[in-house]
């Protein structure tokens, strides 16, 4: 079941973030024309005719086509071409084609040389040194960026006047949809402030968006005129389409660049106005760190309560404890509720996944829908979505610690004994050999050229080659092996101790299936504590006959070997091969 929490009332509007763009801008074009005007006026030139000789490229084609096909001859011809023969005519109109597309692209190019000339000209005259890391690439395409948007709202002017001389009510239709959509999104923010985000994240789409329904509002009008018989010549038509849909690409394009330049706003202002010293802007907070403050999070917590468990807590005070997992797009919230009659007797574990972590989230709840029995973790409670994000709730119990220190090794420890026990289901092993690769899988792409080539000596290099001769039988004896959960990343945020000395796991973003015994940590003591392990774990999962420390200790050394090789630590990997050879 989904829950769909909107974001803060503190979006950023449309108009403002444009108008506050704009307005950051205008002391950056003074000083552009004020350093480098030449490369300003052409680049602006330069895009003019590069959008012209599309123009040209789009228009000539259907010129063509109506050539081909005219039986009384082509018209609207300049006089030059109206009196040769009708073939040399299509030939010159096709090498036109040819020729305005060619230019476009030389256009093209050009403007990209002039604005990494024109940026680091500017750059020399700013006298400043070193701001930030990618100042000079961020230099040129800001650069290009303003120029850019000032050649598109050159072209959309050009376009406008163009068109009231060509087809009035083409451009009546096109400014009133040009007033329609911003208009619209106004309103819609003003009524739902958390469409603004969706708005900034979807900017493409809904300029793309923009443009098709525009062109098709000028579609809707060619129609009508035509179904009253008022319809202006054909060539006319065809030419205030094309016209206006390059106008309507080119304020798309404005819109575009100008919210880029305003994501980067200090580091524009920085590099190009010489009174203005580089600060680094305070962190945005996306909608995934809007969701963890205070007031919003027990919003969430209390609906995702109420229609996953059918807890009412809407009076009840809860204390609330969060830890960061992984690289900090995974929140874990430990919630105990303070005043909550039978409920209090309860923690719940919420864990919070941002988008960037989807993959895991997906496989951690996998792995807890379908095989949570016989797993050292909290109960499973289930999943849902909180404003998009994935969302997992689990019951812990409040008396629980987390581990630490000497307690945290005795608890891992007991903890990989405890995976070994455990027998994945049938299930879950077919789903996972469907999504990643195995240990025995991965074991023929070792490259033993790259291992040879980081050898220390010769004698080294002589065991790796023995390594190479022997490497088919190590890869059947790891496919013979019975597969095991393992956790690579298990850190002590993640273990907690019960009150009866067992061991909890409440982070299972992360999980593999490998031979038995891989990833465990390689010592002199291995075989023995190996031998110890499989005891405990036979005692509950039945195991083949055939399985011994020695290969569990095999698949350990083979794990970390690959693992080493993937790292492309060929020396630490090549420094293993003597172990692998006894």
């Amino acid at each position: 079941m989904g829950v769909a929490i909107e974001a803060p009332d503190r979006p950023a509007r449309v108009y403002p973030a444009m108008l506050r763009a704009v307005r950051s801008c205008l002391p950056v074009y003074r000083i552009l024309l004020a350093h480098t005007p030449g490369h300003v006026v052409l680049v602006v030139g330069t895009v003019l005719a590069s959008q012209l000789s599309l123009l040209m490229t789009l228009w000539l084609p259907w010129k063509l086509v109506v050539m081909l096909t005219e039986s009384q001859g082509p018209t609207l011809l300049p006089r030059v071409l109206s009196g040769m023969p009708q073939k040399t005519q299509v030939l010159v109109v096709g090498g036109a084609i040819v020729a305005a597309y060619v230019l476009h692209l030389a256009a093209e190019k050009l403007i990209d040389w002039l604005c990494e000339r024109g940026a680091q000209k500017q750059w020399q005259a700013s006298g400043k040194t070193g701001l930030f890391n990618n100042q000079s690439k961020t230099a040129r395409q800001a650069y290009q960026r303003l120029l850019r948007s000032a050649a598109a709202l050159v072209f959309a002017g050009l376009a406008i006047v163009a068109l009231a001389a060509l087809y009035p009510a083409m451009l009546l239709a096109a400014l009133l949809w040009c007033g329609l959509v911003p208009s619209a999104l106004h309103g819609a923010i003003a009524w739902r402030p958390g469409l603004a985000h969706g708005v900034r994240d979807s900017l493409n789409r809904l300029m793309s968006g923009f443009v098709q329904g525009g062109f098709f509002c000028a579609l809707a009008i060619v129609v009508w005129q035509y179904w009253r018989d008022a319809l202006p010549p054909l060539l006319v038509v065809l030419v205030a389409l094309i016209l206006l849909r390059q106008a309507l690409q080119q304020t798309a394009f404005v819109v575009l660049h100008f919210a880029a330049l305003d994501r980067q706003r200090s580091q524009v202002r920085a590099l190009f106005l010489p009174d203005v010293r580089w600060q680094a802007p305070a962190a945005v907070r996306s909608p995934f760190d809007e969701l963890l403050e205070p007031a919003r999070r027990e919003q969430w917590m209390r609906e995702v309560l109420r229609s996953q468990l059918g807890l009412p807590l809407e009076g009840t005070r809860l204390e609330v404890q969060t830890r960061t997992l992984g690289a900090g797009n995974i929140k874990a919230l430990f919630v105990r509720p303070l005043d909550g009659g039978a409920a209090a007797n309860h923690g719940f574990l919420f864990k919070l996944f941002d988008h960037a972590r989807d993959a895991a989230a997906q496989q951690e709840a996998d792995l807890l829908d379908i095989g949570a029995a016989g797993l050292p973790a909290f109960e499973w409670l289930g999943k849902t979505r909180v404003s998009g994000f994935a969302c997992h709730l689990m019951r812990w119990n409040t008396q629980s610690w987390r581990t630490n220190g000497t307690e945290y090794a005795q608890g891992v420890s007991a903890l990989r004994i405890r995976l070994m026990a455990y027998e994945p289901p049938p299930g879950l092993v077919e789903r996972y050999r469907r999504s990643r690769a195995l240990l025995p899988e991965r074991l023929p792409h070792i490259r033993f050229d790259a291992l040879r080539e980081a050898a220390a000596h010769k004698v080294q290099a002589d065991a790796i080659e023995s390594l190479r001769l022997a490497w088919p039988s190590f890869v059947q004896a790891m496919q013979a092996m019975p597969l095991q959960l393992i956790q690579p990343h298990l850190s002590s945020n993640a273990v907690f101790r019960e009150e009866d000395g067992s061991f909890h796991i409440h982070d299972w973003a992360d999980w593999r299936l490998e031979p038995l015994g891989a990833g465990w940590p390689l010592s002199q003591h291995m075989t023995r504590d190996l031998e110890h392990a499989l005891a405990q774990a036979s005692a509950v999962r039945a195991l083949p006959a055939g399985v011994t420390a020695q290969q569990a200790g095999l698949a350990a050394r083979l794990h970390e070997f690959e693992r080493r090789h993937a790292r492309e630590n060929y020396q630490g990997a090549a420094n293993m091969v003597a172990g692998l050879l006894r």
